[in-house]
């Protein structure tokens, strides 16, 4: 963790200039991956993390870890910005799920359209949208958008709830906002779900 993250969880570790997209600096408390409606992630959410890693970035998977060993790391990670988890964790609460069918992906793919999802990620989800090169983090770095085609490279999981909660939530420190608030109805978030799992195989 030294050598990617630093001594000070900033990020800035020796290794931090040679990987794309850059370590977390954990000393922001910006967590990408929650499923809470505040900024406040659970110690279940960094503990799957830890677990199960980051796919298409330089984190691995620690299941290797004893779990006691996985838990004191949270524990740990949580030293670095303890101003972040003065707030409660507030549960998000998704609308209910709305099964894949014809007219879900129909709807799933205007509102993909209707909220510019396209502008990032393309019009077919392959990460080529027009605006794919000017994407930053909230550190200055580039951060190109996720291949919507390509579930399995999905950092915080590839299941329904997992890209729902992603829709919903965003993702903080990156250019992907929240959307539960910005779609007609609540029940978007599925059909946009829906939408993307049609795109590619998992």
């Amino acid at each position: 963790c030294l050598v990617c993250h630093g001594e000070k969880g900033d990020g800035k570790g020796p290794g931090a200039e040679l990987l794309s997209p850059r370590p977390r600096d954990f000393t922001k408390g910006l967590y990408k991956i929650r499923t809470t409606a505040n900024k406040t992630p659970t110690d279940q959410d960094l503990f799957r993390v830890i677990t199960e890693g980051m796919p298409g970035t330089s984190m691995p998977g620690w299941a290797v870890l004893p779990e006691k060993e996985r838990w004191n790391l949270v524990a740990y990670l949580k030293t670095f910005a303890p101003e972040a988890f003065k707030e409660a964790p507030t549960k998000l609460e998704l609308p209910k799920e709305v099964s894949s069918s014809e007219a879900s992906i129909k709807r799933g793919k205007e509102m993909f359209e209707a909220i510019e999802c396209h502008k990032c990620h393309g019009n077919e989800g392959r990460a080529d949208g027009p605006s794919r090169s000017e994407l930053k983090d909230e550190w200055g770095y580039p951060l190109p958008p996720a291949n919507l085609a390509k579930r399995w490279t999905f950092r915080g999981g590839a299941s329904r709830t997992d890209v729902a909660t992603r829709i919903a939530n965003g993702a903080l420190g990156t250019p992907m906002p929240a959307f539960l608030d910005s779609v007609e109805k609540p029940e978007d978030i599925w059909h946009l779900t829906n939408y993307i799992f049609s795109l590619g195989p998992a």
